[in-house]
């Protein structure tokens, strides 16, 4: 048995936990929000945080693709882990065709938004073994004190343009492939319409 399939075991034994205690398709991160949480966020249009390894990143991040998806998860999250493989593929898939994926590990910082080494080191690990090789960041600056609050579950993925702007409602659980792939080619239209 693969180190993959051993962890899998073990997230799946936590994902049952979890399922056990929350009723949504995903982990509760023990925060407030309701249907604030699907609403409209204006915190990727002028940002600054850091990626797993500690460099800056901003909203510019967006600016060479028409669509941006920001998936937010948990390493404590079963359903985040379990779709993780079927983003890689769509990140590789869809790349050509102006989509990105922007990963945020909401549980990688602690509660004053400063890095948790251990939980990074877990967030990388778990990355490497599901293929989701895109690029993730720490939910530090804008996104620690103006998204975070706002997020009662993982995953939660939210959809922006070019400039940052949201795309939508945010989408609160796990999909599979062909799910997720209706509603990026859904938005990826929407948007390339509008830019034309």
């Amino acid at each position: 048995m693969t180190v993959f399939h051993q962890n899998m075991k073990k997230w799946t034994a936590l994902a049952v936990l979890a399922a056990l205690a929350s009723a949504a398709a995903g982990c509760s991160q023990g925060t407030t929000g309701g249907e604030k949480g699907r609403g409209q966020v204006a915190v990727f249009q002028d940002f600054s945080a850091e990626d797993l390894d500690g460099n800056p990143v901003d909203e510019t991040i967006f600016a060479d693709y028409d669509l941006t998806m920001i998936n937010l998860w948990g390493t404590f999250c079963g359903p985040c882990i379990q779709e993780m493989p079927e983003l890689g593929e769509i990140a590789d898939e869809y790349e050509e065709k102006g989509f990105q994926i922007v990963g945020i590990c909401t549980d990688a910082v602690d509660g004053d938004g400063q890095a948790l080494p251990d939980v990074v080191v877990s967030a990388r690990e778990i990355i490497e073994e599901t293929g989701a090789d895109y690029l993730h960041l720490l939910p530090t600056g804008e996104i620690f004190t103006d998204l975070l609050p706002r997020v009662s579950a993982v995953p939660t993925t939210i959809f922006v343009d070019k400039e940052g702007n949201q795309v939508g409602l945010a989408d609160m659980g796990a999909k599979d492939k062909e799910s997720w792939m209706a509603v990026i080619d859904e938005k990826l239209a929407q948007v390339q319409q509008e830019a034309e």
